[in-house]
C-alpha cells in the first residue's frame, strides 16, 4: 500500500488552524471563545485560506519531501501587514486572507482573542506567540500603524540601522529565543534598503495524554513515495476520537489537560493527500472535527523529527497577492513611501516522540521601497571632447572634440 510521508504532516497544521475554538478550565475564566463577535467567521476564513495555502504550497514540493507549514503563523504575520494595505492592496489580501465581508477592526480583535486563546502553559503543555516589527531607522513609520500591531497583535518594534550588518543578528535572537532555539535563524541578511520585516514566531511544546511505551516503539515498514523505508514505528491502544469516510481514516490524539491535539488524516487505499485536501473543499473543516467518536484504537504512528524552509512568495501571488509584491502596491497606511512585499518566508521544526510534541514556526515578511531612480539624462547638444580608449591599457588612442558636428554621405 503506498502512502505518503506528508500525511503525516497535516496533524501539526491542523493543531494550529484548530485549538483556537479549545479553552482550559485550569486557566483565568475567560468568555467562550465562541462570543467573540465574528469570532466562527474568522476561524473558518482562517480555515479556508489555511487549506488554500496549503494545497499551493504542496504542488510546488516534491512527492517524497516532507513539509511542514503554520498557516496561524502565516495569518498572522499577514494579518499585521494587512493593516498598512489600503485601495485594491487591502482588497487583495482580504480577498487572499478570505476576509470578505469582514471590517479590519474585527479582524484586528478576532485576531488578537485568537492570539489569547491558543497561548497559555498549562500542566505538560506550552504554546507562545510572538510578534515583532523591525524598522529601518532610514525611513518613518506611521505611528497608527505601529499602534494597530501593538494593541491588537502585542508587537514588539525595534528600530534598527540596517546598513549595520550586526542588526540580522539581532532579529534572529530575537527569532531563536522565541523558539527555544529550535529555529535559530529567519533571516540571512538584512537590506540596508528595506523599510521593515514583521515576524511572526510560534511555539509548541506538550506532553501525550497518553504517552507511547518506548519499549513498544519498534522497526516497521513506511510505504513512501520512493518505496518501502524503515521506520521507528510507535504502537498503542487507546480510546481516542476516530472518524472513517472513503477517502480517509482519522485519528485525534489529546495532549495532556486536552487543550491541544494531533489530528492525523490517513488516506483510504488508492487515495492520497490530495484527495483529503480536496475532500475539505466541500466540508467545514470546524464543523467535521466535532463528528469523531470514542473508539479504541490499535495506533501506529512513526516517529519523525525535521526542519522546513519555504519561501512563500510565489504561493501567496498565486492564491491572489500578487499585487503586493509589485509597484502598484499601496501600503499608504504603514509609511507614505511606495513600498512592496520582497520576502515572505517560513520556518517550521517539529518533533514528534513517545512522551509528546515540540513544534515551532517563523514567518517573516520583508517591505521594501519601490521608488525608481531617474534615468540619467545626457543630451550632447554642444560642443564635446571625446576619446578612443583600449581597453586593457586604458591607453587614449584617439581624442577629439566636437565643436560643430558634421556628416558627408559618401
Amino acid at each position: 500500500m503506498k502512502r505518503t510521508t506528508t500525511v503525516l504532516i497535516l496533524m501539526a497544521i491542523y493543531i494550529f488552524i484548530s485549538c483556537s475554538e479549545n479553552t482550559d478550565s485550569n486557566e483565568d475564566p475567560k468568555n467562550p471563545f465562541s462570543d467573540v463577535t465574528k469570532g466562527k467567521e474568522m476561524v473558518e476564513a482562517n480555515n479556508k485560506f489555511a487549506l488554500q495555502f496549503i494545497e499551493e504550497a504542496f504542488k510546488t514540493e516534491e512527492s517524497n519531501k516532507n513539509i511542514m507549514l503554520s498557516p496561524v503563523s502565516l495569518s498572522l504575520a499577514l494579518g499585521m501587514t494587512y493593516n498598512g494595505a489600503e485601495t485594491s492592496t487591502k482588497e487583495a489580501f482580504e480577498k487572499t486572507l478570505c476576509y470578505e465581508g469582514l471590517e479590519r477592526s474585527q479582524i484586528n480583535d478576532v485576531n488578537k482573542n485568537i492570539i489569547d486563546y491558543i497561548s497559555s502553559s498549562t500542566q505538560g503543555s506550552i504554546f507562545e506567540v510572538g510578534n515583532s516589527i523591525w524598522a529601518n531607522t532610514k525611513y518613518t513609520i506611521k505611528e497608527e500603524f505601529i499602534a494597530l500591531n501593538k494593541d491588537f497583535y502585542s508587537a514588539e518594534v525595534d528600530n534598527l540601522d540596517f546598513t549595520n550588518p550586526a542588526s540580522v543578528d539581532v532579529i534572529n535572537n530575537w527569532v531563536s529565543q522565541k523558539t527555544y532555539g529550535k529555529i535559530p535563524t529567519i533571516l540571512d541578511k538584512v537590506n540596508g534598503n528595506a523599510l521593515l520585516y514583521l515576524i511572526n514566531a510560534l511555539y509548541f511544546k506538550a506532553d501525550w495524554k497518553t504517552s507511547f511505551n518506548k519499549d513498544h516503539t519498534k522497526d516497521a515498514v513506511f510505504y513512501s513515495p520512493e518505496g518501502e523505508k524503515q521506520v521507528k514505528m510507535m504502537k498503542k491502544t487507546d480510546e481516542v476520537l476516530y472518524t472513517k469516510n472513503s477517502i480517509f481514516s482519522s485519528i485525534q490524539l489529546p495532549y495532556k489537560e486536552e487543550k491541544y491535539m494531533m489530528t492525523i488524516f490517513l488516506p483510504e487505499e488508492n487515495k492520497t493527500v490530495d484527495d483529503v485536501l480536496n475532500y475539505f473543499k466541500t466540508k467545514k473543516l470546524t464543523e467535521y472535527l466535532t463528528n469523531y467518536k470514542e473508539e479504541e484504537v490499535d495506533i501506529s504512528i512513526p516517529k519523525f523529527k525535521f526542519a522546513f524552509e519555504k519561501k512563500l512568495n510565489q504561493t501567496l501571488q498565486n492564491l491572489g497577492l500578487g499585487i503586493a509584491f509589485t509597484a502598484e502596491a499601496d501600503f499608504s497606511g504603514m509609511t507614505d513611501k511606495k513600498v512592496k512585499i520582497t520576502l515572505i518566508k517560513q520556518k517550521t521544526f517539529i518533533d514528534v516522540n513517545e512522551e509528546g510534541t515540540e513544534a515551532a514556526a517563523v514567518t517573516v515578511i520583508g517591505i521594501e521601497t519601490t521608488a525608481i531612480k531617474d534615468n540619467i539624462s545626457f543630451t550632447a547638444n554642444k560642443p564635446f571632447v571625446f576619446f578612443i580608449t583600449e581597453k586593457e591599457t586604458n591607453s587614449i588612442c584617439f581624442a577629439g572634440r566636437i565643436s560643430t558636428p558634421e556628416y558627408e554621405e559618401q
